[in-house]
């Protein structure tokens, strides 16, 4: 519907006439720059911003009307009543106009560039603006508007700006009066610019970065551009260019002393040379301040010097081969959505740092400009992002019979003449504004937009806007047979091991890889990230990745009557279409809370790696740091504990050059041990930093130095009395009473002193609740291993005066197929308590097991584990990084991680025993090997059950999962199938465990 047709002449909604125009992007705005803030002279222009006499805040309560369709916008809406107010910056999803939606890769609307559909959903901002003429010019600056606005002063229409993460500014002087003034902003949720922003998040709408007024005067400096080369021996060149107006400049060191002074022409370009100067890397996040004086204005800019090429194939920051230890980060926020204030991207910025992250991707658009200079100061690399995707076309493209083996639909408007001058535009407003930036070391043309014409272009400007960084682009799918050759860098996502060493081996392809997107943090995981972290340093050329991803994105849906944020996803908030859970794919919680996640990439990502020397008492620490010594900034202690505790404590000095390696001495490794013994060495900060305190852990590692004998259970010689009839066995050790149901082939009771430990009766185990990497998990309810049915085929008593053995075979199956498992079993039973030898063969039809043991259920009051194995949170064959050999205890009710779909967790692997004790019995649990376990107040088939963590129901017992062996998390959400070394053995599993009940 042509809305302009219901329009009055000349009326405010008449001039809505370029959100369905691909060449009208930016009307009555200023030209793109790079960002900066002017103070007033004299002032420290070093300060916070807000300090700026020169910057009026528009931020607070702005009047807001919010209509579900553009057309029933009024002619003349700047002038209705405004009887409801919402806070600027924010969403107005968030404050109950209009609905989220979280849709991944399909488009929120119909496909039909340019145009959107006629019901646009409006929101209408307002705001008095008050003005005293001083001769100086009012510049308004939007810094984040999605999806596009148009924008009034007074009566007067100003002009129009979509890209929703870049920079708008409006000189409204012309159209101000003196005294008071009325600003009206009228935001659209949908745009043209909506193709090219197709992001995989929760879509939400309206003014949601800082809105703020700038006094310049009429000559004023309009950009600047600041370039650092680097020389030989410490020197360098900066190269400083200036438009607008000329300047007087001073570079100063940290602690104030003047390296240089100069003048700057507009338009022209100054040229410094530079001795002994520092270098900027994530290590060494050294920053020069650059002074700007223009006319009664003064800048503040942050210089670090440090330059980014490819040499011979090898991403070098300052002449090294650097690795991204990096992670993806959204703008995403419960509380405040899409609003990322100064104080919680600094929040993320310093989580990141203290879990020994180095690298940020801007996943999928340009971040606030205050978060590159977080990034200048913390110290990390970033690759910048434009805000460009257009995901949803490779939906659009194929049939519905397409199988996913050609993806190349997703160009759609990578080769579209439409768009061609928007996605260059994005380019633009990307480079311009951040141009100055240490911290960004790639240009990213985009996310998942295919390749074509139009992204060559695009990158061929950014090379002439920029040749100091190097360009990245993932998403070569293309349709017009355009060349990639312009890219610095190939880009992959979730390449697994064998494709990214068969990369090296391609005769053709001489340019590093990075892998922007990998090991997909999504629920419980990653579970390989120490085998990607292996392959990245097997060969210069790989220059490390990024994980997906930071945050879990939610809307909260309110509090349970305990006080429980109930956090919502895809599906909770009524959309027309949705991913579900595909938004709960980070590293932390979306309060911040680190899921275990993290603390397996702080630990992957470490700085420092030990490995046993050739002699005894020797060991080698190995640096990954690429610019510093260790040694100068950690502290080294270590612990030498077996399953008693700890043994020896000491401390080691050590010092190790960047990418070296050293040897240290530990006399007390040279000790006999009788037990199983370890020794972990423990890194901490030596110093208080922007980031951590003194004494913080940044890592540790953890070997083994003594084998110690293996663990037998004792023979106790003690009279057993078995009692046999036609349903069941009856097996009494002293205060012992074992009763073994023949129809069910289980252990149905197991009483102490007259008191039942058994709830239920004890079972095999071949189900987790699926964890969101478990996408085979389909193949698991088909052959039904979550309730099946048991066949016995037979069972024999066998007593002896010292022991009674009970012999069984049974299976396990459901109606239709074949039985899945075949089962054979010895349980003993002794002085020493219940022994279990099992041999387990599984049908073909079981794509993977998830898990392979028993499982009990046990009175409330036996709520309290202790175990000797990896801990002290959650561990599994594949994601065990993080955790260590050690005794570790606590109770059953602390030891669940609550992610917010509920799904398998807070398994330990690698344990030598597990007790679970009351307040006077412990009943312990060991195997023939090493095994892993899990208690909880859960059981499996409720956290499979329920969609979210508030929904979840306490069983009545104290579930405790006694396993053979769990197969690994990997990340299979996103990310290749879990390698096989993580999976169980097929077909066949000799399992034994041992279950030993005693009076505390």
């Amino acid at each position: 519907m042509d809305i302009l047709k219901l329009a009055a002449e000349n009326s405010p909604r008449s001039k809505m006439i370029y959100h369905e125009d691909t060449q009208a992007l930016h009307i009555g705005t200023l030209d793109k720059h790079c960002y900066f803030v002017p103070f007033a002279k004299g002032q420290d222009p070093f300060e916070g911003r807000k300090n700026s006499q020169r910057m009026e805040l528009l931020n607070g309560n702005w009047g807001f009307r919010y209509y579900d369709s553009i057309i029933d916008l009024e002619d003349d809406f700047i002038h209705e009543k405004f009887e409801n107010t919402i806070p600027v910056p924010s969403n107005w999803q968030l404050y109950g106009y209009d609905k989220p939606q979280y849709t991944n890769v399909c488009y929120p609307i119909p496909f039909d560039p340019p145009f959107v559909p006629d019901d646009i959903p409006v929101g209408v901002y307002q705001r008095e603006y008050d003005y005293s003429p001083d001769g100086m010019d009012r510049v308004l600056v939007f810094e984040g508007v999605d999806s596009c606005v148009y924008l009034y002063v007074n009566d007067s229409f100003v002009g129009y700006s979509q890209v929703s993460h870049a920079t708008a500014e409006f000189n409204i002087t012309p159209y101000l009066a003196e005294g008071r003034n009325i600003i009206t902003a009228a935001v659209l949720k949908w745009c043209d610019g909506t193709y090219l922003e197709d992001q995989d998040k929760i879509r939400l709408s309206g003014i949601f970065r800082d809105v703020y007024v700038l006094s310049r005067p009429k000559m004023r400096l309009e950009n600047y551009i600041v370039k650092t080369i680097l020389g030989e021996n410490g020197s360098a060149r900066l190269e400083f260019t200036v438009f607008g107006c000329d300047v007087f400049a001073k570079l100063c060191d940290d602690d104030g002393v003047t390296m240089a002074q100069f003048s700057a022409y507009d338009g022209e370009s100054v040229e410094i040379k530079l001795e002994n100067v520092k270098l900027w890397s994530a290590e060494t996040p050294y920053l020069y301040r650059l002074t700007i004086n223009a006319g009664d204005e003064v800048i503040g800019e942050e210089v670090g010097f440090r330059d980014v090429k490819v040499d011979k194939g090898v991403v070098k920051i300052n002449g090294r081969a650097v690795k991204f230890k990096g992670v993806n980060r959204h703008d995403s926020y419960p509380d405040t959505g899409y609003y990322a204030s100064y104080e919680q991207m600094r929040a993320d910025l310093v989580l990141m740092k203290k879990h020994n992250i180095n690298a940020v991707r801007t996943s999928h658009y340009p971040n606030s400009p205050m978060f590159y200079q977080l990034c200048d100061r913390l110290g990390l690399y970033v690759i910048d992002e434009a805000d460009l995707e257009s995901h949803g076309c490779v939906e659009v493209y194929y049939d519905y019979k397409w199988d996913y083996s050609d993806y190349n639909g997703i160009a759609m408007l990578a080769s579209d003449e439409r768009f061609g001058n928007a996605i260059k535009d994005r380019a633009e407003c990307l480079v311009k504004r951040d141009i100055n930036r240490p911290c960004v070391v790639f240009w990213s043309l985009g996310n998942e937009s295919g390749y074509g014409k139009n992204m060559l272009d695009e990158a061929e400007l950014i090379k002439r806007l920029d040749d100091t960084r190097l360009v990245h682009y993932e998403s070569t799918h293309c349709l017009d047979g355009t060349s990639d050759s312009v890219l610095d860098v190939v880009s992959g996502m979730y390449w697994d091991l064998n494709g990214m060493k068969g990369y090296l081996e391609k005769p053709e392809e001489n340019r590093p890889l990075v892998q922007c997107e990998y090991c997909h943090a999504m629920g419980n995981g990653p579970g390989d990230l120490e085998d990607y972290h292996n392959v990245f340093y097997s060969n210069e050329r790989f220059c490390g990745g990024f994980v997906w991803e930071w945050c879990d994105h939610s809307v909260p849906l309110g509090k349970t009557a305990e006080g429980k944020i109930k956090y919502g996803y895809g599906g909770d908030f009524g959309e027309r279409h949705n991913d579900g859970n595909f938004c709960m794919d980070g590293l932390v919680y979306p309060d911040r809370t680190p899921h275990t996640g993290l603390l397996e990439v702080k630990q992957v990502y470490r700085p420092v790696r030990v490995t046993k020397g050739k002699s005894e008492g020797n060991f080698v620490f190995s640096s990954t740091l690429e610019f510093v010594n260790a040694g100068d900034i950690l502290d080294c202690r270590y612990e030498i504990t077996d399953k008693n505790g700890i043994i020896h404590i000491g401390r080691v000095d050590f010092d190790i050059e960047p990418m070296g390696s050293t040897v240290v001495n530990v006399p007390n490794d040279t000790a006999e041990y009788e037990n199983e013994t370890f020794i972990r060495f423990i890194f901490t900060a030596k110093e208080d930093t922007d980031y951590c305190e003194n004494g913080y852990e940044v890592c540790f590692d953890q070997l083994r130095i003594a084998e110690g004998k293996a663990c037998k259970v004792a023979e106790v010689k003690e009279n057993v009395e078995a009692v046999e009839t036609p349903l069941d066995i009856t097996v009494t050790v002293g205060d012992v009473v074992y009763r073994f149901d023949k129809r069910k082939s289980a252990f149905v009771s197991v009483k102490f002193g007259g008191r039942e430990l058994l709830d239920r009766p004890l079972q095999y185990n071949f189900f987790r609740a699926p964890t969101d990497n478990d996408v085979m998990k389909c193949n698991w309810y088909k052959v039904h291993l979550n309730d099946f049915d048991v066949k016995s085929y037979g069972c024999e008593l066998s007593a002896g005066e010292n022991r009674a053995e009970i012999s069984v075979t049974q299976s396990f199956g459901w109606s239709i197929q074949q039985p899945f498992c075949r089962l054979k079993a010895v349980y003993v039973i002794d002085g020493s308590g219940l022994d279990i030898k099992c041999e387990a063969e599984f049908s073909n039809k079981i794509d993977m097991i998830p898990r392979f043991g028993i499982r009990l259920f046990m009175p409330k009051d036996y709520s309290r584990a202790e175990y000797f194995g990896y801990g002290p949170t959650e561990s599994y064959i594949d994601k065990r990084q993080a955790c260590y050999m050690g005794r570790f205890a606590a109770d059953i009710g602390d030891m669940h991680e609550d992610y917010i779909r509920p799904q398998e967790n807070s398994s330990h692997y690698g344990c030598r025993y597990l007790t679970v004790s009351s307040e006077d019995t412990s009943v312990m649990f060991t195997a023939g090997e090493e095994f892993s376990f899990n208690a909880s107040q859960f059981t499996q088939e409720e956290l499979a059950a329920k969609a979210h963590n508030y929904e979840l129901e306490r069983c009545e017992s104290n579930v405790i999962c006694v396993d053979y062996a769990m197969a690994g998390v990997g990340s299979n959400s996103c990310g290749p199938r879990l390698a096989e070394k993580y999976q169980l053995e097929k077909p066949l599993i000799n399992a034994h465990f041992h279950i030993q009940i005693s009076k505390i």
